[in-house]
């Protein structure tokens, strides 16, 4: 038997660890056999119950986090904070261990994901209290730039205006590799010279680089789409619908984020 054929013009593929090439392949279907496959439909409902998972482990972790405290970090901050919930740290790095664990294996995405998503909406929800004490509204007005960033980078891709393709695959990659030397670059600075985080001039260069995150996961969507879109023309199995929800959860948090810091450096520069 020979393996199903990819569908032109979606060939390229995610920077998303979770979507990778090897780990669709592996689940594709034979000819002749007719097991349930996955849909765009059935990949959207899962995406948006994780998402719902991800908002009620938010709340969760806002309300830890909303004793406010007096601070004084610099010009351009306000001057009062949250008091971080002792399970901050012990929810992140549960989260990053249960990501590890998900992409390694598609058949893990569903209870996987759902952890991952409540962990990792507690992490958020504390991260997203501590910004909006500092910048009022900030919060809501990331949610609704994630969105929006959403639907544009939907609209574009179902209107093939942007397409995924091997180049931007390899420039997202290398944007990733890139940012993450950078942010290496930056906390060993910062063991040295912690004030220097709060200049103004670090302010700038962290919003020129929080935009170039921004857009980069802006294409990393268009990658998402277009795996899905593969996994769907190819018959893969039901199982990975689950995996491509986990996978598009996973770029737009790191969107929402992205955006919140973004936002952030604007709002402290005005």
């Amino acid at each position: 038997m020979t393996a199903p054929t990819t569908p032109a013009g979606t060939a390229a593929h995610s920077g998303n660890p979770a979507f990778n090439e090897s780990r669709y392949d592996t689940y594709l279907v034979p000819e002749g056999v007719q097991p349930a496959t996955m849909t765009v439909g059935g990949t959207a409902l899962k995406t948006g119950f994780l998402l719902l998972l991800v908002i009620a482990g938010g709340a969760w972790g806002w309300s830890s986090a909303t004793d406010p405290v007096a601070s004084d970090i610099g010009a351009g901050y306000g001057n009062t904070t949250v008091t971080i919930p002792g399970g901050f740290w012990l929810a992140s790095f549960a989260a990053l261990f249960v990501g590890i664990f998900v992409a390694m294996n598609p058949r893990r995405a569903a209870i996987g994901g759902m952890i991952y998503a409540l962990l990792q909406g507690y992490v958020l929800g504390a991260i997203s209290a501590a910004y909006n004490a500092q910048t009022q509204g900030i919060v809501g007005a990331a949610i609704l730039s994630t969105v929006c960033v959403f639907v544009v980078a939907l609209l574009l891709y179902v209107t093939r205006i942007v397409r995924p393709t091997q180049r931007m695959a390899f420039g997202v990659a290398a944007g990733l590799g890139g940012l993450c030397l950078l942010y290496f670059f930056v906390w060993i600075l910062a063991l040295f010279d912690w004030a220097w985080l709060y200049s103004e001039e670090f302010q700038a260069i962290g919003a020129v680089v929080s935009l170039i995150a921004v857009v980069l996961a802006a294409l990393s969507l268009t990658l998402d789409f277009g795996q899905v879109e593969r996994g769907v023309q190819a018959g893969a199995p039901k199982l990975l619908e689950w995996y491509s929800a986990y996978g598009l959860m996973v770029t737009l948090i790191w969107l929402y984020i992205t955006l919140l810091r973004l936002l952030a450096w604007v709002t402290r520069n005005r």
